[in-house]
Parts: C-alpha cells; sequence; structure tokens
C-alpha cells in the first residue's frame, strides 16, 4: 500500500508537555526525522505560540498545571487560525472516557504514556499524510478545473474563427480550408475527446480522434452507431448520464463525472464538460464537449481515501471508518426495527510482555496474523478495525439476538487458542472481549465504542481471556469512579487526607517499636473512604505520586513531633508504603531528602515498603534502593508471599525486613499450611538477615503461634 509522502522539513510540529524529560525525547526524535519542531512547557506558552507562528501538527499532553490538554485544545478550536490543526493527545491516562474526552474536545488521535518511539513516529506521519493527501486532492480539482478552462478557451477560440471565416467564405475560400485544417489539428492533437451534436436531431457532427485512446472504439464507430456512446457507459452510471444530457438544454452547461466500461473489461473515469450553443434566434442548435480521461486522478483519490481510513500496519479499517460503518448501523437501525447490530471491543492480554520481550517487528507480525485470524472468522458483512496497539473492534451487521454476539466472541477466543509461529518462537495469546448490543437509545458511534471498551475492562478484571456483555451497572461503575477521580484531585486540593498510625510491637519484648502511617480519606458528603477504594483510583491516574509525597511528609513530621515531645518515643520507627509510580519517578531521592530536611526526622528512623513487584526493573531498582540506604533509610518489602518476585533476587536487594500479609496471619490456628508458610517466611528473612513483622495480628493465638 502506498503512502503518500510530503516534505518533513517543511512540517511544523509543536510539542506541549510540562515534563522538560518528554519535550527532550520528543523533540530530538522528531528532529532527527526532519521535522521543524517547537516545544511549549505549558497551555498558556503552546496558545502564544500558535498564534505568532501556526504549526501543522500538535503533540499535546493532557496533565498540566494551570491548564490541562482538553482546555488548550478547546481554545485551539476555537481559533479560526488553529482550528484545523490536528491535535495528537499523550498522556499516561488509559481510561476509556479520557480517550473520549480526549475526541470530544477535538483530539484526532491518543497515544497512551509511556509511548513507544515508533508509536508517536506513525502516529505523526499518518496525520501529517492525512492533512497533506486532502490538500493534493484540492490541488488536482483546482489543476483539472483550470485544464478544462484551458481547453475550452482554445475550443471556444477555434470556433471563433471558422464562425468569422464561413462568414467571409464568398471573400476568402481558402481562407476557410485553411480554417478548417488548422482547427482539426488543434483538435487532432488534443488528448481530450472533443465532439458536437445537432441540439434537434442529436446526430453527432464531430468527434475527434482521441475517442480510440479514451474509449477503444475510432470516430468512426460513433457515427455507425449513435447510441455507442450509451452502450459504453459503466451500467451503475447510466441512469445518471441519461439525467444529465435531458437537463443539458435546460441549463445550457454543465459538467459529469462517471465511468464507462470498455470492450476489453476496463473501467475508466471520465470528466464531461457541455455547453450549448444558440442560433440568434435564441434556438438551441449545437451541443458541444470536452470529455477527459479522469482515471489516473480517481485512483490517486482512492488510493489517499484507503490510506486515510485504513491502518498501514494490518490494512483493516481504523478507528475514522469504524466509527462511519457505526453510524450507518444506527441509521439503519432507526429505519428498520427488526434490525440489530453489535460491537465488540477487543484487547490481547499479555501482548506488552511479547512487545518488550520479542520486540516490536515481531509484534507487528503478531498483529498482522491475528488481524488475518479475525477476519476469517467473520462474515463478509461485518466490519475489523484496528484501533492502534493491540486493540480490534468489530462491528456485527444484522444479527438476530445478543447469542449470535456471544458465538463470534467464544470463536475469535478459541481462534487464539492456537500457536502463532513467528520464526523460530512459538506466541500464545488470548484476548478480552467487551461486547454491546444495539439499543434505541444509542445515538452515536462513539457510545457503543465507549461501553463496549468498558465491558472489554470488565471481561480483564475478571481473569482475562473471557468476554463481557456491557450492562447499566458498568457504566454506572465507571461514571463513579470518574467523579471518585474528581473528587480526589479535590481532595488533594483541599487537604482532606488524615493518617492513622497502627503499633507495631515486638512480640520479644512486648515494647512498641515504631507505627505504620495509614492513609485515610475523609469525604465531606461520604465519609470516611476505603483506601481500597481511592487507592487503586490513584494509582491509575498518577495522583499516587503527590498522594505518597504528602503522606511521606506528613509521616516524618508526625514521628519528630513525637519525638522531640516524648523522650521515650527517640527510637521509634515510621513505616511508609511507596507506590510502584513514586519509584519511578526520577528525582524520588532528591524529594526523600528535601523532606526529611524539611521536618528535621533522622532517615534511620524512615523505613520504606514496597511490594514484590516493585522489585523486577533489577539494575534500575537495585540503584534506586542503594541510595536510600545511603540515607540510612530501611526497608521493607510489604506483603510478601503473595507477588511474583523470584528468591534468586532477593538476596541482591539491600532488604532489611520482610512483611508477612495479613491473609496468612487470619488463617493461623485454622489452618495448619498456612503456620508452616508463615514459619518459612520467617527463616527465610532470618537467614538474609532480615526482620520479620506479622501484619494484622490481632488474636492472641496468633501471637501465642507466631
Amino acid at each position: 500500500m502506498n503512502s503518500y509522502q510530503f516534505n518533513a522539513a517543511e512540517q511544523i510540529i509543536l510539542i506541549v508537555d510540562d515534563l522538560p524529560d518528554n519535550l527532550r525525547v520528543l523533540s530530538s526524535t522528531l528532529t532527527k526525522q526532519g521535522y521543524q519542531v517547537r516545544c511549549a512547557k505549558n497551555g498558556a506558552m503552546a496558545l502564544r505560540g500558535v498564534q505568532a507562528a501556526v504549526p501543522d501538527l500538535i503533540l499535546l499532553d493532557i496533565k498540566m498545571p494551570d491548564m490541562d490538554g482538553y482546555q488548550v485544545c478547546q481554545h485551539l478550536k476555537a481559533m479560526p487560525a488553529s482550528r484545523d490543526i490536528p491535535v495528537i493527545f499523550m498522556s499516561a491516562l488509559d481510561d476509556v472516557l479520557d480517550k473520549v474526552k480526549a475526541f470530544e474536545v477535538g483530539g484526532v488521535d491518543y497515544i497512551t504514556k509511556p509511548f513507544q518511539v515508533e508509536e508517536v513516529l506513525a502516529r505523526v506521519k499518518s496525520q501529517l499524510a492525512l492533512q497533506a493527501a486532502n490538500k493534493e486532492i484540492h490541488q488536482l480539482n483546482a489543476a483539472l478545473e483550470l485544464r478544462i478552462q484551458q481547453r475550452t478557451a482554445q475550443l471556444a477560440t477555434a470556433n471563433k474563427e471558422l464562425q468569422k471565416e464561413v462568414a467571409d467564405r464568398k471573400l476568402a475560400e481558402h481562407l476557410l480550408q485553411e480554417s478548417e485544417e488548422k482547427l482539426e489539428g488543434i483538435l487532432s492533437s488534443l488528448e481530450e475527446v472533443v465532439w458536437s451534436i445537432c441540439a434537434t436531431t442529436k446526430e453527432l457532427l464531430y468527434i475527434n480522434p482521441a475517442a480510440q485512446r479514451v474509449y477503444g472504439h475510432p470516430p468512426t464507430a460513433f457515427f455507425n452507431n449513435p447510441h455507442l456512446w450509451l452502450e459504453l457507459v459503466h451500467p451503475d452510471d447510466r441512469q445518471k448520464f441519461t439525467l444529465f444530457h435531458h437537463n443539458l438544454l435546460n441549463v445550457g452547461q454543465t459538467k459529469l463525472e462517471y465511468r464507462i466500461l470498455r470492450s476489453d473489461g476496463e473501467v475508466r473515469w471520465l470528466s464531461l464538460r457541455s455547453h450549448v450553443t444558440y442560433n440568434k434566434q435564441g434556438t438551441a442548435n449545437r451541443i458541444d464537449g470536452i470529455i477527459e480521461d479522469i482515471t489516473q486522478r480517481k485512483q490517486v483519490e482512492a488510493q489517499l481515501v484507503h490510506d486515510a481510513l485504513h491502518d498501514d500496519l494490518t490494512n483493516l479499517p481504523n478507528r475514522t471508518l469504524f466509527i462511519e460503518r457505526v453510524e450507518q448501523a444506527l441509521q439503519t437501525a432507526k429505519k428498520c426495527r427488526d434490525y440489530s447490530f453489535a460491537v465488540l471491543f477487543i484487547d490481547l492480554d499479555r501482548f506488552k510482555l511479547i512487545n518488550d520481550s520479542l520486540g516490536h517487528a515481531m509484534g507487528d507480525r503478531l498483529l498482522i496474523e491475528i488481524a488475518q485470524v479475525f477476519q476469517q472468522c467473520l462474515r463478509p458483512g461485518d466490519t475489523i478495525a484496528r484501533l492502534g496497539g493491540d486493540e480490534f473492534t468489530v462491528l456485527l451487521d444484522g444479527i438476530k439476538n445478543i447469542q449470535d454476539a456471544l458465538r463470534v466472541a467464544h470463536r475469535l477466543q478459541e481462534e487464539l487458542k492456537s500457536t502463532f509461529e513467528l520464526d523460530n518462537y512459538q506466541v500464545h495469546t488470548s484476548a478480552s472481549i467487551g461486547i454491546v448490543f444495539s439499543s434505541p437509545h444509542y445515538q452515536q458511534a462513539a457510545d457503543l465504542l465507549r461501553d463496549a471498551d468498558i465491558a472489554m475492562y470488565r471481561a480483564k478484571e475478571q481473569g482475562k481471556a473471557r468476554y463481557a456483555i456491557f450492562d447499566a451497572a458498568m457504566y454506572e461503575q465507571t461514571r463513579e469512579l470518574l467523579q471518585l477521580e474528581s473528587d480526589l484531585r479535590i481532595a488533594l486540593e483541599r487537604q482532606e487526607f488524615c493518617l492513622h498510625y497502627q503499633p507495631i510491637v515486638s512480640l520479644a519484648t512486648g515494647k512498641l517499636t515504631g507505627f505504620e502511617a495509614l492513609v485515610r480519606w475523609l469525604h465531606p458528603q461520604h465519609g470516611l473512604i476505603s483506601p481500597a477504594k481511592f487507592i487503586p483510583v490513584a494509582e491509575d491516574t498518577g495522583l499516587i505520586v503527590p498522594l505518597g509525597e504528602w503522606v511521606l511528609r506528613e509521616a516524618c513530621r508526625q514521628l519528630q513531633a513525637w519525638q522531640t515531645k516524648f523522650p521515650a518515643f527517640a527510637s521509634l520507627n515510621i513505616s511508609v508504603n511507596l507506590a510502584s509510580r513514586q519509584l519511578q519517578e526520577p528525582n524520588l531521592i532528591a524529594r526523600i531528602e528535601q523532606i526529611l530536611t524539611d521536618t528535621g526526622l533522622d532517615g534511620s528512623y524512615l523505613k520504606l515498603e514496597l511490594t514484590e513487584s516493585m522489585l523486577m526493573d533489577l539494575p534500575k531498582t537495585i540503584d534506586t534502593l542503594l541510595q536510600l540506604k545511603a540515607m540510612r533509610i530501611k526497608l521493607s518489602i510489604d506483603d510478601f508471599g503473595t507477588g511474583y518476585s523470584s528468591l534468586s533476587y532477593l538476596h541482591q536487594f539491600p532488604i532489611d525486613t520482610l512483611k508477612i500479609d495479613r491473609s496468612f496471619i487470619n488463617k493461623i490456628g485454622a489452618e495448619r499450611e498456612e503456620c508452616a508458610v508463615v514459619k518459612t517466611i520467617i527463616t527465610l528473612a532470618h537467614t538474609l538477615g532480615m526482620e520479620a513483622i506479622a501484619e494484622g495480628v490481632e488474636k492472641s493465638e496468633q501471637s501465642t503461634k507466631l
């Protein structure tokens, strides 16, 4: 498939992101590709930059201070100069409603962070190519119009000369002959077909030799068969061709684009421009016309349209074309009560793992093969599209009931159970599928896609390799999560959080050794909200970073205050959970140092708790932990025994404490094997020179066993 080629050096790209690292990486990557790159650190700077010089494309981050990406995009679309600039959103927000909102405010694409450079380049190239393609089509149409005008002017000039020579026939017969020869020479040299017929009898008066090249028939064939014009018109275009000629005498001049079917089976596109001439009495006496072969232009236009509506990798329909077909299905459903359809949203499970381990080239090959498998499972009238990444959507057209959609979903998942052979690798994958059935309350395709996406995420939550049917409860839960996210942002601004302190007691001495800081949210309307409800939302949205920093600062401040007021607390420690997103922050060490300085707490009294899964990025994690240990901060693995860490890696980390998950402690006394697990973890900790802490000891029997 050929894509439209453009000069990257002439393309200006504006990158809007409040993180310097993102600006640097994107600017460097796009500059190397030959683009002209400008950067803005916030929305206000971006708007001023667009007013100064309009870019060809904007890469826009969503999460920015003062003015987020949605607001920036709305301002851009309100400005006449920037209304048509394509905007690609880039964000760590991966919730379906964030994506929907991005497209509602005018975005043309959405890239999820952390982004892949190749994906960004592909999306940028695709949007610039689409924009350039539209310009090319306009230029082609303008060029065609000019050319037709030039040819018409030539013919008009030739006719004037001919009329003048006819009027002077008696005086200059030889001039008439020269004029006819000159006109014939001009008309014979044209690549366009020039013809003339009698307005009253419809008898063909003239046709130039170009008829042979365009129609595959010599000019004599049109004189011998007056109906040959209509016979060669493509059957699908004959009605409009006939109507065109019927109305010609009423309008005087007009133009038409239509197809012909040559005797050799070739289909060609023609552009017909006709003009009626009148005598002095105002009666039509002749119809002249020019026919141009525009097949090549139509092929270019068709290719450009195809490229704009199809995925470059799989050649499947893209989001734009899929939305268009769903809209058509909605219109059909409004007209026909018995018509039903369904939309499936498919997301491959573990694709990122395959992509990261085998490389993007292998990931692309897998996507191509999966696309072919999906196509074979569907009927010819159904539509499967690739939205991007490992996301596919299916439109099941004209089904009887939801059971038809379930059978298709089951068939797709069964086909994915087969092994995919990629070079010397055997790859296995599965898919989570969300299903939404057509309903009269759906008015827009985006709503169907949104609900199918919500159902897909529910399928993933249920254990992946499943399908789920959308219902109203799912949407309400999504709205609740969205409201919870909004409330969470406000809670951070209003400081609605507080810390509860759980004591840590030595079983050997019975004395208090420290506390674990536990964050609680006191909502002004809903009261105390469980961390189990708002912490996952904070992690998904990135709000865990500012929340975690507040918890760390408040816990350090409180312990230092207790140590100052109560000398007996001088040796106590404070344990604070560190989220995975915090550990990935590049300035984590500097922020912790600043918190210890601001609160006056010695780092030796601070213990940071990590989960097992956070230790999997071995080289980078060890380096960060060693820097924390250099500050005399203690490190603990929280909920040990519930994760997937490798024991072969455990001794490499500078860990001080293993914290036994409360799920094991709760079963002490009831299940003998749980006691064995606890004993094994304690032995492991002591063998590695670590302390062991049991979480959630609430009964004397548990304390005695431990």
